[in-house]
């Protein structure tokens, strides 16, 4: 008679059992949903996929490094016809102008509502989680450790601010998607020609040194395979990541989110086919376990750059809250191989504290709306102001910018057989 009364306490308890999982890597998947994944050797084939458009558009363009790619593009098209020597750049334009036959603007708008009602949590999870993640995957990390961003703290720094900025300024409303003059619209396509500069330079340089950068084995520079696990870690692995510190999104709600960021794929060069793949939950779960189950593989370049990133975040707030954060979110196997060390018993009730009273917040209705309308507002200023000026000023005696062009030359660096040092 006891065990029948806490029968319907079992559905309960294998949810909080599954949820502290890791989402990515250690997600309860049942049988049916792997089916959904993407297989092993299609995962490689992806790796050998590019962003084929935005590539003929930017070898057309010639853009310099330190130049605005966007600003190139709408000077080379505004020339006359007879004067573009090549289609690519209008066919590109085209592309990104030009709204899918799936587009639906009102699941969009409630898609950015979704990301400023839970902003705080959203938040956490996107710099505590998805980049660390990012860098498990050595076969990422060998191409970010090409552009510098990641090899100090101040880079680290600098590379935290442009994902703050790039966010906001896609979620900052439902006009700042409109083609050609929405804000978000070209963070969007300048990020999109970036990838593409630092693909097609250490392309080159590959071409030029045989053997320091073997596409077969690592893939192409920001591949298919690698944009669609950016997209998965800041999508579905933020809805099941807010489920594991206790915030349920509605089913709207998901289906909303999930559908923003496959928008936001399709404007980032990835296949539109797989695009419309992580539109359901179970689809898009099943895509992510697959590639982090394919990529993730934490190497010395890894534990490298955690720790500078980690070092970043510390210029806010203690690095024992960011270090409790990160093994709480990310899991204390993967923690383990980022050598991201075990937290004090004070920061980690520091932690928890922080995560109980974001959960309330989240999820109180009090003044809903006027939160979402004062979030949507004020945070953007706060990054381009607080972060962009006072922090960076602080900490680095100069401003720094968030304009999405190519700062630092690719250059690959390759390592001796002989000693394993690096040359």
């Amino acid at each position: 008679m006891a065990t029948g009364k806490r029968d319907h306490l079992k559905p309960k308890l294998e949810r909080l059992k599954t949820s502290f999982k890791n989402p990515l890597v250690d997600i309860a998947l049942t049988d049916y949903q792997r089916s959904l994944g993407i297989k092993p050797r299609q995962l490689e084939n992806l790796r050998q996929k590019s962003d084929p458009l935005a590539d003929e558009c930017t070898r057309a363009l010639h853009v310099k490094p330190g130049t605005d790619s966007l600003k190139a593009l709408d000077e080379y098209l505004s020339r006359p016809l007879e004067d573009q020597a090549s289609a690519a750049p209008r066919k590109f334009m085209e592309q990104v102008t030009t709204t899918p036959n799936w587009f639906d603007a009102e699941l969009l708008i409630q898609g950015q509502n979704v990301f400023w009602k839970y902003l705080l949590v959203i938040g956490l999870i996107l710099t505590h989680y998805s980049l660390v993640m990012g860098f498990a995957a050595s076969r990422v990390t060998d191409i970010l450790s090409c552009t510098n961003y990641f090899s100090s703290v101040k880079g680290a720094f600098q590379r935290v601010i442009e994902t703050v900025k790039f966010v906001t300024d896609i979620m900052s409303g439902p006009e700042a998607l409109t083609p050609l003059t929405g804000v978000g619209w070209k963070s969007m396509i300048r990020v999109r020609l970036l990838h593409t500069q630092v693909r097609l330079r250490i392309l080159a340089q590959a071409e030029k040194r045989p053997g320091i950068y073997d596409v077969k084995e690592l893939g192409v520079p920001i591949n298919q395979e690698d944009m669609l696990g950016t997209l998965c870690v800041f999508s579905i692995a933020v809805i099941t990541l807010l489920r594991k510190i206790g915030v349920y999104m509605s089913p709207s709600e998901v289906k909303a989110y999930l559908y923003f960021w496959c928008f936001t794929g399709y404007l980032l060069g990835v296949d539109e086919e797989y695009c419309q793949k992580l539109m359901t939950e179970a689809q898009a779960a099943a895509i992510g376990e697959s590639i982090a189950n394919h990529l993730v593989d934490p190497d010395a370049g890894s534990v490298f750059m955690t720790h500078n990133l980690l070092q970043a975040f510390a210029l806010f707030l203690p690095l024992g809250v960011h270090v409790a954060l990160a093994r709480l979110l990310v899991g204390d196997k993967v923690s383990d191989n980022l050598e991201i060390p075990p937290s004090k018993w004070y920061w980690r009730i520091i932690t928890s504290c922080c995560l109980l009273g974001l959960r309330w917040m989240s999820c109180s209705t009090i003044f809903l709306q006027k939160r979402i309308d004062f979030c949507r507002k004020y945070f953007p200023l706060l990054v381009d102001y607080y972060l962009q000026r006072l922090w960076a000023k602080n900490a680095f005696h100069k401003p720094v910018a968030c304009d999405f062009v190519l700062k630092f030359l690719p250059h690959i660096v390759a390592e001796d057989p002989d000693d394993g040092s690096k040359k």
